[in-house]
C-alpha cells in the first residue's frame, strides 16, 4: 500500500483501492496530511496479558479526529460509506484491547477483520458449554499468527471486536481459538472493512455470549 506520496505503508502492497487520501484535521487551524495519520510510538502494556476489552470512548462523546492516537499507526485507504481502514500495531500492544478502542473511536457498527503478523505470547480460548466461559489456552511462546479474522458489532458498552486466530509454534503446531489477548511482536497488519450498517449484539444468558442479532 502506498500514500499519496510514493512511499510504502508498513509494506503491504493493496492493489485496486483509491489511492488519493483527503487531509484530516488534528484542530481547527490547519490540515495535517495522510502521512500523518501514521502515528506512534507504542504504548507499554501490563507484563501480564489479560483477557477483556480495552478501553473505549464512552457514549456521547464526539468522534476524535483520524490520527489522534499516540499508541497505534492506521489510515483510511478507502472512503465511506464502505471504508476501509489499514490499523498496523506496534511491538508490545495488545491486539485486541486496541482494535477495540481503535473500532470504538471511528464508531465502527458493522465490520469485517483479516490480520497477520505474529505475537510475543497469546492467550485463545475454547468455550465451554457447561460453565458457560472461555477456558484459556495461554500461548506463551513467540508466534505467527497464520490467520486472524473476525468482525466488530455493537454490544451494550459500545463497539466490539469478535476475533479468532490460529498461531504458528516453532515446532509447526498450532493453536487456535476465540483471541482473549496477543502482545504483538514484531507487527499486527490488520485491514478492517466497514460497511453503512450496525450490527447489534445481543445477550444470550442461556448461552452465556452476546451474539449478534441480524433483526
Amino acid at each position: 500500500m502506498r500514500d499519496g506520496g510514493d512511499r510504502a505503508v508498513a509494506g503491504l502492497p493493496v492493489t485496486g483501492l483509491p489511492v488519493p487520501m483527503p487531509s484530516v484535521r488534528h484542530d481547527e487551524r490547519r490540515p495535517l496530511s495522510p502521512a500523518a495519520t501514521l502515528i506512534g510510538p507504542a504504548r507499554a502494556l501490563e507484563a501480564v496479558l489479560a483477557p477483556g476489552p480495552g478501553p473505549g470512548r464512552p457514549p456521547g462523546l464526539p468522534r476524535p479526529a483520524p490520527g489522534t492516537r499516540r499508541a497505534m499507526k492506521w489510515q483510511q485507504v478507502q472512503e465511506g460509506p464502505s471504508a476501509v481502514y489499514v490499523v498496523v500495531l506496534d511491538q508490545g500492544e495488545d491486539a485486541v484491547a486496541e482494535l477495540t478502542a481503535f473500532a470504538r473511536e471511528r464508531s465502527l457498527g458493522a465490520s469485517q477483520v483479516t490480520a497477520v503478523g505474529a505475537f510475543s505470547q497469546a492467550v485463545v480460548g475454547w468455550f465451554d458449554r457447561q460453565a458457560k466461559d472461555y477456558r484459556h489456552i495461554p500461548v506463551r511462546e513467540q508466534c505467527e499468527v497464520l490467520s486472524l479474522i473476525g468482525d466488530i458489532a455493537v454490544a451494550d458498552d459500545g463497539p466490539t471486536p469478535h476475533l479468532h486466530a490460529v498461531l504458528g509454534l516453532s515446532d509447526g503446531s498450532t493453536r487456535g481459538g476465540h483471541l482473549l489477548s496477543g502482545r504483538v511482536w514484531p507487527t499486527l497488519e490488520v485491514v478492517v472493512r466497514d460497511s453503512p450498517a450496525e450490527l447489534a449484539k445481543i445477550h444470550r444468558p442461556d448461552i452465556g455470549l452476546a451474539l449478534i442479532d441480524p433483526g
